[in-house]
């Protein structure tokens, strides 16, 4: 894991924990929605509500509006609503920091609360997305048809908790950049001596060869 974990340090760059409110709207946005989409809503929803106050200050239709290029706007505008009221009324406008709370929160499932904690909070914690799920699966470190709590389960268990945020911001920009979910550059890959994707392509071939000559 040693390896891995350079590699991932090298990806990660700087951590710095964010705001956990707008850290918790930006996961809402996300759901179904590609990564520049949500960025986009969330920059024109933040130039006017930055906080569960000011959210809970705007009209529904502004605030459809204001998040329309995350796509589902209408049932994202209505559940943003309900989250920030809750978190008003219950936790005094501050967003939980533990994981028993954050998925007392209205649709804050096992994920957006993992990436709150860790990204918003700076808690200790491997935030499972689809960069995280796939790199794991293709290096071998969980089963191909693991779930998110299974990967972050597994892959808490093999790294030292010192590394947990290193793994979750590393993974993700080497999803982005390297380990992408179409044309993966694996010819350049610093892991691909350890990946398990990698080398049973590099075989395929050879088994293909034998096949075809009856050895196989």
């Amino acid at each position: 894991m040693r390896l891995l974990v350079r590699v991932l340090k090298r990806y990660a760059g700087e951590i710095r924990p964010g705001n956990p409110w707008q850290v918790l709207v930006s996961c809402v946005l996300s759901q179904r929605t590609k990564e520049e989409k949500t960025a986009e809503a969330s920059r024109r929803l933040f130039s006017r509500a930055r906080t569960p106050e000011e959210l809970e200050k705007l009209g529904l239709r502004e605030l459809e509006k204001l998040i329309k290029p995350a796509g589902f706007y209408r049932q994202k505008a209505r559940r943003l609503k309900e989250i920030a009221r809750t978190i008003l009324e219950r936790y005094g406008g501050t967003v939980p920091k533990t994981r028993e709370e954050l998925l007392k929160l209205p649709g804050v499932g096992w994920k957006t609360s993992a990436v709150v904690l860790s990204y918003g909070w700076g808690i200790p914690i491997i935030a499972v997305d689809i960069h995280t799920a796939r790199i794991s699966k293709r290096l071998g470190l969980v089963r191909p048809d693991a779930g998110p709590e299974d990967v972050r389960k597994r892959l808490e268990g093999v790294f030292r908790k010192q590394d947990w945020l290193i793994v979750n911001l590393g993974m993700v920009n080497f999803g982005r950049q390297v380990c992408r979910p179409i044309r993966p550059r694996c010819e350049e890959c610093p892991l691909k001596r350890i990946c398990k994707f990698y080398n049973d392509r590099l075989s395929l071939p050879s088994r293909t060869a034998r096949v075809r000559s009856g050895q196989g």
